[in-house]
Parts: structure tokens; C-alpha cells; sequence
């Protein structure tokens, strides 16, 4: 995936409009419509203004990797990214099994 289709993914993902997002960015209404269709590419400074609002590297806003942030110097796989954002929604009761349920497993792993 692109740049510019990853940024309209994270915008719609976050529900903000193009509208929305340039404001937030300091830009005009028209820059984030010209990113998404390709008419323009952001600056450097945009850029990490972007993937700092969005919270993800500027390597997974161009492409270059599906992992949306490095931690610790390593980078996340995709589906521990994808499982974070599922447990995310979780309410609180719902968490609290995942977690059980996870130690439920390694104690079953460690102990076959």
C-alpha cells in the first residue's frame, strides 16, 4: 500500500475529514485531498507531523513496511499490531479474559 492510500485509510480510521486533518496540520483544506490523489506529497515536516499525529512511523505512512510503529528499536510484526488494536476495543471484563485466557496458555505450553 501507498502513501497516499495509507493516510486516507488512517484519516477515515480516525474519522476525521480532509478538511479536519489540514486544520489539525496547518495546512490548506486542499493539501490533504492533493496527498490522497497524488497530486502532491508532503514535506519532511509533514510527514512527521503525520505520522506523529497518527501515531505510526513514517516508514508505514510510505509503504515501506506494514508494521505501524518500532518499540525498543524493533519494529512490531502486523499481527501483534492487529491483535493491540483488536484488544483495544475490548471493555474491561473482555481484556481481562484475553489476559487470563494468554496465561492460560503458556501455563498449558510450559507444562506439556
Amino acid at each position: 500500500m501507498n502513501f497516499n492510500a495509507r493516510l486516507k485509510q488512517l484519516r477515515q480510521k480516525n474519522k476525521l475529514t480532509q478538511g479536519e486533518l489540514a486544520d489539525i496540520l496547518g495546512l490548506k483544506p486542499t493539501a490533504i485531498s492533493n496527498y490522497e490523489s497524488e497530486r502532491n506529497e508532503p514535506s519532511f515536516d509533514k510527514l512527521i507531523a503525520l505520522s506523529k499525529y497518527f501515531d505510526v512511523s513514517c516508514d508505514y505512512l510510505l509503504g515501506i513496511t506494514d508494521s505501524y510503529l518500532p518499540v525498543g528499536g524493533e519494529v512490531l510484526d502486523k499481527d501483534i499490531v492487529d491483535f493491540f488494536d483488536l484488544y483495544q476495543q475490548l471493555s474491561k471484563e473482555s481484556a481481562i479474559d484475553i489476559k487470563n485466557y494468554a496465561l492460560y496458555l503458556l501455563y498449558k505450553q510450559e507444562n506439556l
